[in-house]
């Protein structure tokens, strides 16, 4: 499958079948609407995952006007209905046809199931979709009664102050709720409720321009039962959780327990890493800045590499398993010669390899300039002898060998001795090296950034005041959806190299080898990709 982006409805097919908005104005004993979504007649035509609600677990179908509903002038197409849903696959097939079993509706009396019939309905109707993100005209909890927390988890990332901050704003200004605390430390602190910060406005207003989490943030210290024990002792109903793969395990682990207890709490995730590898989405907050860092440290490299004969600017960004932010900003740059990542293996020597790659670049023009990932190089490192034992950090992420130093060593050295038998002065390569790291993290987050901020935390709330849990909020090519946890848990979005993607920019725009090997052999049909160049990849499951 490839993704990009439709906005479904029903009535876009059953012209009489109107959806109107319920009275905001009463208070209804029935499932809110954002819940039946999949239970509808939009169920019928659409494979529209389902997001968990509390009443699936509670019993309770008690809803509330949302405030917001109530507000004038307000008009009830800025809520979102009963089959509003996101597309996920678009780009098809243009000749594709189901084949067997078409049956879509009753209101589709004419397509029946006939062969004749079945060969003329395009699979489309089929498709994937997720639920729409946004305010619901009804809401599960009752804003004077709701206590929510906010944790931070993992490494940092531009823009986790900023989803502090408008998850307050948002909870205060348009729903009303009042109790909002800052959990510190990741999921350690919950077992310390007496060290929670309260936030409210004024507490958070300016930290959308400070890098860092101004809660703080730690890796590992997960206990489940725990945790929701403290939730449930501290009267908590709302949990919203900031973090990358790890914290989403930790994440699904609490809504298990909630549900398994009967509680009443909406757990939402807000997905977080600079490396952009959570799958389904199309890119995590945080992102772009470090690819705008990261970019700097490229310019910087390459005036490094003209201002001296055989020039070689190296830089390496980061990237544990996924080297999107090596692959945006090399081609944002425009001057990168060779970008190596951790989903491409490469060799240094002979034909095709890095090695003779650079020494014709510099050749012809005088320098390169190379953006390795950390990630990237790993195998051959250690095939080369020059890895170091296996350690992992206590989220369990294995502790890479050092790419950059390594690589740098390796080709001096060959480089060397080539340009000192072809240089009439007999000069070596003048290399040098950036490692801007943890410069692309610390930093606050631009103003694409800050917005995707914006629109996250406040659809996180909307969903969790709707009473949806075990989700995250992403965008699904463009437009925000919830996204169930099971669908991206223990899975990573890495870089397509196989398929139609912006990795074949990056080798044919820097002249690099491809050092393809393998090519993917799998059904175009059964392959997810992302906006951002990515590919879903299934991980091994971490405790």
């Amino acid at each position: 499958m490839k993704f990009t982006v439709a906005l479904l409805s029903t009535s876009s097919f059953v012209a009489a079948s109107a959806f109107i908005l319920p009275d905001p104005r009463s208070r209804r004993q029935q499932r809110p609407t954002s819940v039946t979504l999949a239970e509808s007649k939009a169920a019928d035509l659409w494979n529209v995952e389902r997001v968990d609600h509390i009443s699936d677990w509670t019993g309770s179908f008690d809803t509330y006007p949302n405030p917001l509903s109530l507000k004038d002038n307000v008009p009830s197409s800025w809520f979102v209905g009963l089959n509003d849903a996101v597309v996920a696959k678009v780009q098809i097939d243009a000749l594709e046809r189901i084949e067997e079993n078409c049956l879509l509706s009753e209101e589709f009396d004419d397509i029946n199931g006939g062969e004749e019939d079945c060969e003329m309905v395009d699979r489309g109707l089929n498709a994937e979709a997720f639920i729409l993100a946004g305010p619901r005209a009804e809401i599960a909890f009752d804003p004077p009664k709701c206590k929510a927390v906010i944790v931070t988890c993992g490494g940092l990332c531009p823009g986790l102050n900023s989803v502090i901050r408008e998850v307050v704003m948002c909870m205060r200004r348009q729903y009303g709720v009042t109790e909002t605390y800052g959990v510190p430390a990741g999921y350690r602190g919950f077992l310390k409720p007496e060290t929670w910060r309260p936030l409210d406005e004024e507490a958070v207003k300016n930290l959308h321009q400070q890098g860092g989490s101004v809660l703080g943030s730690s890796r590992g210290g997960h206990d489940t039962k725990a945790i929701v024990d403290t939730l449930v002792e501290q009267g908590v109903n709302l949990l919203f959780v900031v973090g990358g793969d790890g914290t989403v395990r930790g994440a699904a682990k609490i809504a298990d327990e909630v549900k398994a207890r009967g509680l009443p709490i909406s757990v939402a995730v807000v997905p977080k890493t600079i490396d952009n590898d959570i799958p389904q989405i199309d890119r995590t907050f945080g992102f772009e800045s470090a690819v705008e860092a990261a970019r700097a440290a490229i310019n910087v490299a390459n005036v490094e590499a003209e201002g001296f004969p055989l020039g070689l600017g190296v830089v390496k960004v980061m990237g544990r398993n996924s080297g999107f932010i090596a692959m945006h900003s090399a081609l944002g740059s425009c001057v990168a010669d060779l970008c190596l990542v951790p989903e491409v293996d490469f060799y240094l020597d002979g034909p095709g390899g890095v090695v003779d790659h650079l020494y014709e670049r510099i050749l012809d023009h005088d320098k390169a300039v190379v953006v390795v990932t950390e990630g990237a190089g790993q195998n051959l490192m250690k095939e080369m002898g020059a890895s170091g034992e296996v350690v992992k950090d206590a989220s369990g992420n294995v502790l890479l060998d050092d790419i950059g130093p390594w690589l740098c060593k390796q080709l001096k050295k060959r480089l060397d001795d080539r340009f000192e038998e072809a240089s009439v002065h007999g000069d070596k390569t003048t290399l040098k090296y950036v490692d801007p790291s943890y410069m692309v993290r610390g930093i606050p987050p631009n103003t694409a950034d800050n917005l995707y901020c914006l629109q996250l935390a406040h659809n996180a709330v909307h969903g969790a005041m709707a009473g949806l849990s075990s989700f995250i909020v992403g965008s699904v090519n463009t437009r925000e959806c919830y996204v169930p946890i099971e669908l991206v848990a223990n899975k990573r979005n890495v870089i397509d190299t196989s398929h139609q993607s912006l990795w074949e920019y990056v080798v044919f725009s820097t002249g690099q080898p491809s050092f393809q090997t393998d090519e993917d052999r799998r059904d175009k049909k059964d392959v997810v990709t992302t906006a951002s160049g990515g590919i879903v990849l299934l991980t091994e499951q971490k405790e």
